[in-house]
């Protein structure tokens, strides 16, 4: 490669984003989380650091330094000081507390495994926090004895709800108490409005299949006699939302299903029916705020490639389009009466700190996160598209381009599936990391990169989501291939040069579909799903496939045979490289080791790189610019004759 390459996996690892926006009680400033990678001899991991601006535009001031992560900042409510979590004190998160206008912080908390989560009391006197209870003296000593064990199923470590005082920096650390019951796992959760009580969802364990057993319960706020009680069910995940008295969540429609279907509901925290909002175009919002008046709720949601916000009526149930069409929106928060701050950004617009006003036609830029050396100019073109599916359905596609592409060049072209399946592509800035594949990278080297939203992909509906419940690789692939197939009748894609790759279900789709075809000349397998009768019973959402499926394995095991790559592992010829991470408990390794003992048994070209401490989503910057490394090296050697 040339000297003068912009678009390095070095590069894109630097690129910052936002993890968390906060719009002051005020609305005058606005508080945000930068993520960025800290890379040192004996360092690989990514920190963020805190930092304010004024919501009338200016220079950002950035609060915190250091090697330490800080998250979560949340204002008190007179806007005088800031809470946030970092692990400044050993290896485990907990509370700090910096005033706005500068300062050391200091630290509020000390809890032995962490705390989860925050939120300041309506008086400020007081914050709640999400934290695990430390460990008995008889567990410390059976761990120093070495005499541990786990009763899979049984043992877990639950986050209760606990509260303390808010003190000053000079004053001794307070104790936090607990709220909750030992025997339920708390979420989230939220101060009522007179201080009293709050409201918190909870579920019966930490294991991620129990999501769907979600409950909201209320409890009161003095240590003393809290008298936790439940609510009502959710069966989905949610943040609460207090609206005076009553408290808003999402709740599934028709039970507890993977591809949901939600809505906003309202809850007396004394009990009874809730009262259904209504439904959202694509069925799962994700619940912000309300307003000041306590007449709407406000909810975010992905609308094809791009985002909308909502305003649901308490009273009527109806719901308003209040912002669409302004690229795909992260981080958007709202206090309620002073607009919304959030992040803004398209495929070729670097994402903005923003505020917005319902009624305004666009959000307003603040602050453009690129750092000012950052070659904006040279991002490469992304077109979207639709194609029809062989039964109907209309398939949203996105194609970036090679860098310096001419219309009418044939060139190498690589289709990206997406995971989920229930997930998407969508507008996000090209010129930022796209984990874990470098796209901007690939269209710098002369490959056309080709991103489809199939059946089963949220952003278009309830029905489209579910269109591919017990056909996994059947009319998905179909979709994928059909916007392929029109990147080559443009005179876009080379067919003698196609590649393919995906991450978790886009690794489902990778190997299953280089056994059905042999068109692609070189595949890259993520974290993949190969064996869909052992990921069910490896991975940690045994009750994942079953959904999807409408049958247990041993109930239906052909539906489970039929749609595996590794029972159709002999048709494989297309050089594969596999990825995956050793910790993954999502995804479980053995599934990677089982196509790769396949292939290389069979002699197809195939290599696996298995990369110590990460899970299903890698966390350490190195691992993953080694991973877009290997993935540009593999694409090269198999389908990149002639890329300068």
């Amino acid at each position: 490669m040339a000297a003068d390459v912009v678009w390095t996996p070095e590069r894109l690892i630097a690129f910052p984003s936002v993890t968390d926006v906060q719009l002051s009680p005020d609305g005058e400033w606005i508080l945000y989380a930068l993520r960025e990678p800290l890379l040192t001899d004996a360092e690989s991991r990514f920190v963020s650091h805190l930092y304010l601006v004024s919501a009338g535009g200016g220079e950002p001031r950035r609060l915190t330094y250091g090697p330490h992560d800080h998250a979560c900042p949340r204002w008190s409510p007179d806007g005088a000081h800031i809470a946030f979590l970092s692990e400044r004190e050993g290896d485990k998160k907990n509370v700090h507390v910096l005033r706005a206008d500068g300062g050391e912080a200091w630290p509020l908390t000390a809890m032995e495994k962490g705390v989860q989560s925050l939120a300041w009391s309506p008086d400020g006197a007081r914050l709640a926090i999400i934290a695990v209870a430390p460990d008995s003296e008889e567990r410390k000593a059976d761990l120093k004895a070495k005499r541990d064990v786990v009763r899979w199923g049984v043992d877990h470590e639950r986050a209760g709800l606990w509260v303390l005082p808010f003190t000053p920096g000079d004053a001794p650390r307070p104790e936090a108490q607990r709220l909750t019951p030992d025997d339920q796992h708390v979420y989230t959760m939220a101060w009522m409005a007179d201080g009293e009580s709050l409201a918190y969802t909870h579920q019966p364990t930490p294991v991620a299949d129990d999501w769907g057993h979600t409950c909201l319960a209320m409890v009161g706020s003095d240590p003393e006699r809290p008298e936790a009680r439940d609510v009502g069910p959710l069966e989905a995940s949610s943040p609460c939302v207090v609206l005076g008295d009553r408290v808003a969540c999402r709740t599934a429609v028709e039970g507890v299903s993977w591809a949901a279907r939600d809505r906003i509901s309202v809850f007396s925290p004394e009990g009874g029916e809730p009262t259904p909002l209504a439904e959202t175009p694509d069925s799962q919002p994700f619940l912000l705020d309300a307003s000041a008046d306590g007449r709407h709720v406000y909810a975010l949601e992905v609308l094809g490639t791009g985002s909308a916000i909502y305003a649901l009526d308490i009273d009527c149930g109806a719901s308003r389009t209040i912002l669409e069409g302004a690229g795909y929106l992260s981080s958007v928060h709202t206090n309620g009466r002073d607009g919304f701050a959030l992040i803004a950004q398209r495929s070729e617009e670097p994402p903005r700190l923003c505020t917005w006003r319902p009624g305004q036609d666009a959000p307003t830029p603040l602050v453009t996160l690129t750092p000012a050396d950052w070659p904006d100019s040279q991002v490469p073109h992304t077109e979207a598209f639709r194609v029809r599916s062989d039964d109907g359905w209309d398939v949203d596609a996105l194609v970036t381009y090679p860098v310096g592409y001419r219309e009418g060049q044939a060139c190498p072209t690589i289709v990206m599936v997406h995971g989920g399946p229930a997930s998407l592509f969508t507008e996000i800035y090209m010129g930022g990391v796209v984990v874990p594949y470098p796209i901007a990278a690939f269209a710098e080297r002369g490959y056309a990169v080709l991103r489809v939203n199939p059946r089963g992909s949220s952003g278009y509906g309830e029905a489209f989501r579910r269109a591919n419940i017990r056909d996994w690789g059947g009319g998905d692939l179909r979709d994928i291939l059909a916007a392929l197939d029109t990147l080559i009748a443009r005179g876009v894609a080379d067919p003698d040069r196609l590649g393919i790759m995906g991450w978790s279900y886009g690794g489902y789709m990778t190997s299953w579909t280089i056994t059905q075809t042999d068109r692609f000349r070189a595949a890259s397998v993520g974290a993949g799903v190969t064996n869909l009768m052992s990921f069910n019973g490896t991975a940690d959402i045994p009750g994942f496939l079953p959904d999807y499926m409408r049958a247990e394995f041993w109930d239906d095991p052909r539906v489970y045979q039929e749609r595996s790559a590794m029972f159709a592992a002999q048709a494989v010829t297309t050089p594969t490289l596999i990825q995956h991470g050793r910790d993954d408990v999502r995804v479980p390794l053995s599934q990677g080791l089982e196509f790769y003992n396949a292939l290389k048994r069979r002699g197809v070209p195939v290599e696996m790189d298995i990369y110590p401490r990460q899970g299903h989503g890698f966390q350490e910057p190195r691992a993953i610019m080694d991973l877009m490394e290997r993935n540009l090296e593999w694409f090269d050697r198999w389908i990149g004759d002639g890329v300068s």
